[in-house]
């Protein structure tokens, strides 16, 4: 599972440059730049193994690419891509690991893919390079859209609200005032003329936003409402019988803390046995423990109402099966893997079997950090739940990468 919601934070609302000189240092000094890869030219693979990626030849990757799904699903999640990659700069280019690749070159390979004739997708190793990305001790989860209850009003039954992002929250890129950190936005809001960190969980669950006609509905159970932070979408069943969509859209700015990681440390749960169904169930298993253990995550998410969706970072619809959620400082956005969901002898029958599958990197989340973290999204609804709910799996990834 994500265990944030996975998205990207739009730049908006800025202050004056003095407003925000305490916030861009503070955030400067806690958080030490990750240094970025150093970019190489794509080019084929003579030399069969890189620090992270070994080439296969097309014999090999015929035999791993035996994808176990639809193909119309992965035809609309190329179309969806396209999407995204019409907004980039057509000399953008990427990389990933030491290879770099151009957004025109995506934009092409997804072409073909959105009009691929048939459910053999083999072929695709006669025209693009195949990788296997050798970061050990890969983990794989899931996440989901829910379907849940809802209300346009607060009643007796519907009491913990969604918001919508509230107009006092500054967003600011601070590399824009400072040059050496890398490319971050924080969050914060005005008070007394100085620019402070926004509202904790905590602040925002005890009432700060009350009263504001920030609501976009209301929900019936504070650990769906959670659950729905860490996925970043849901389906919502209004009372009046209308279905609403809502998506993330935005951040408190807070850090991030797993209340998982929590429980494992205080002995609570075994790091083997969590996943997001055991810490659902730990929770309504124990609802003395839930404020504390909620508000331990001081990180808030803001939604909005979309027409399609779930919206993953690119601003494009997610496919369920086919969408990614990866470190976008490492593998490149928008870019087409090959995913094997390997068995897990301790685990529910739902994800006891393999998966294999072609899907596109469309998706990000605080927690899925490093070369070895892969989160899929599986879909919508109870049947996409059983899936993500348990899954906490080995496996192998691949990246197909155009010449």
């Amino acid at each position: 599972m994500v265990e944030d919601a996975n998205c990207c934070t739009p730049v908006s609302r800025l202050p004056s440059p003095v407003l925000i000189l305490s916030l861009f240092l503070s955030a400067c000094a806690a958080e030490q730049p990750r240094a970025p890869a150093a970019p190489a030219k794509y080019a084929a693979p003579a030399v069969t193994t890189t620090q992270h990626l070994t080439a296969l030849d097309s014999g090999e990757c015929r035999r791993v690419v035996q994808d176990d799904a639809a193909a119309e699903s992965l035809r609309q999640a190329a179309a969806r891509n396209l999407e995204y990659l019409s907004r980039l700069p057509i000399n953008k280019e990427m990389t990933a690991f030491d290879r770099t690749i151009s957004a025109a070159s995506l934009t092409s390979m997804m072409n073909a893919i959105s009009s691929w004739p048939g459910d053999d997708w083999s072929g695709l190793c006669d025209r693009y390079h195949l990788y296997k990305v050798t970061a050990p001790d890969l983990l794989i989860t899931g996440y989901y859209q829910p379907e849940l209850s809802a209300s346009r009003r607060r009643t007796s039954r519907f009491r913990y609200p969604l918001y919508r992002v509230p107009d006092d929250l500054v967003d600011i890129d601070i590399s824009q005032f400072c040059p050496a950190c890398e490319r971050k936005v924080v969050q914060g809001r005005v008070k007394d003329g100085k620019l402070v960190p926004y509202y904790t969980r905590g602040e925002i669950e005890a009432g700060s936003l009350s009263g504001r006609d920030l609501e976009i509905a209301w929900l019936d159970d504070p650990v769906e409402v959670y659950f729905l932070h860490v996925q970043g979408s849901a389906l919502l069943r209004l009372e009046d019988g209308v279905l609403l969509e809502v998506s993330y859209s935005g951040t408190n700015g807070q850090p991030y803390t797993s209340i998982g990681r929590i429980l494992i440390d205080r002995g609570k749960v075994s790091s083997e046995a969590m996943t997001l169904k055991t810490l659902k169930d730990y929770l309504r298993a124990y609802p003395e423990e839930q404020a504390s253990l909620l508000s331990a995550n001081q990180r808030y998410i803001f939604f909005r109402g979309v027409v399609v969706g779930p919206i993953g970072s690119l601003g494009v619809p997610l496919t369920g099966g086919r969408s990614l959620a990866d470190d976008p400082s490492i593998y490149p956005p928008g870019a087409l893997a090959f995913v094997h969901i390997a068995p897990r002898p301790q685990g529910a029958a739902s994800v006891r079997r393999d998966y294999r599958r072609l899907a596109i990197v469309q998706d990000a989340g605080s927690a899925i950090s490093g070369a070895n973290r892969l989160d899929v999204f599986w879909g919508t609804g109870s049947g996409a739940e059983e899936i993500a709910g348990d899954m906490r799996n080995p496996g192998e990834l691949y990246l197909m990468l155009p010449y």
